[in-house]
């Protein structure tokens, strides 16, 4: 396989995963970044890909992991820090020398924005266009595998929780993010581009539900909370503080409606339909049975 300019970070997690997957089906060369050698071990079966050790928080480290890389997919799990640790890596891109970085940001980042995690992508988006690099911001909306997380009370109680009223969101399957992730990746016209990414419907989550109680054959029903409730219900499952607070703001954000609106980005990048929420269910109904 000969040497890659394309490096991905967070390619252990679910979008990177699957952007992995869809990157190995083109046989594309590419360079992970991971943090330890355990991670590597995911990825030593894959022919396409050659593996880098390297830490966000350390800029030397980074640099090194970076030479002759000349295109980028940043990605980073949630954390207390990641604004931190992207900006870290943002300024180590720069002085190795990385032409284009494409960044999986948030639908509406913004810096003024009263969610912390649409502040957090849109400085880090600012600092990128600042150091003057080519970029393209891909923007997706609420995941729908974000519900895999109520697997348990949807299998055991049928029931699913949230705080967002009867807002509609234009949710997205990662599939279709990491499918939009590796054109963008791979071909040339994306640059300093902001994508914003969804499904092609408009979904609330008592629609949602009837879905899943058609698909599922059983009643399942969406229990909407308060925001003081929804609070005790995610210190309840132990996330912590930091996450509770940005996840409260996240479905404020949702619940004004704020991510109802629906782009054809997949359909125009990817050539094919989005996934719908129907197929969403379908694929993983052994998962929720």
């Amino acid at each position: 396989m000969k040497r890659t300019n394309l490096l991905i970070t967070g390619a252990t997690g679910s979008v990177g995963t699957q952007l992995v997957k869809q990157l190995v089906n083109m046989n594309v060369p590419f360079k992970v970044l991971v943090r330890n050698n355990d991670q590597g071990d995911l990825m030593a079966n894959l022919p396409q890909a050659e593996v880098a050790v390297g830490d966000l928080s350390d800029t030397d480290s980074l640099v090194q992991a970076l030479q002759g890389i000349e295109k980028i997919f940043l990605l980073t799990n949630s954390s207390e820090h990641a604004e931190e640790l992207q900006l870290n890596f943002v300024d180590a891109a720069y002085k190795a020398g990385v032409k284009h970085i494409v960044k999986l940001s948030q639908l509406a980042a913004e810096e003024a924005s009263p969610v912390r995690f649409l502040r957090y992508h849109a400085a880090v988006e600012n600092r990128i266009r600042e150091l003057g690099m080519n970029y393209t911001f891909l923007r997706p909306n609420l995941f729908m595998q974000g519900l895999l997380a109520f697997g348990h009370s949807i299998k055991y109680e049928g029931k699913f929780y949230g705080s967002l009223g009867n807002a509609t969101v234009s949710a997205v399957d990662i599939r279709d993010i990491a499918g939009v992730a590796a054109r963008v990746l791979t071909e040339a016209g994306h640059e300093d581009k902001i994508y914003n990414i969804t499904g092609e419907q408009s979904l609330t989550h008592f629609q949602m539900a009837e879905i899943f109680s058609r698909l599922l054959e059983k009643d399942i029903t969406y229990v909407d909370l308060n925001t003081e409730q929804m609070q005790e219900a995610l210190k309840a499952v132990g996330f912590p503080e930091w996450q509770i607070g940005g996840l409260i703001e996240d479905y404020a954000h949702y619940a004004r409606g704020e991510a109802s609106e629906i782009f054809n980005t997949v359909h125009d990048i990817t050539e094919r339909p989005a996934i719908d929420f129907e197929q969403f269910v379908q694929d993983h109904l052994n998962f929720f049975k």
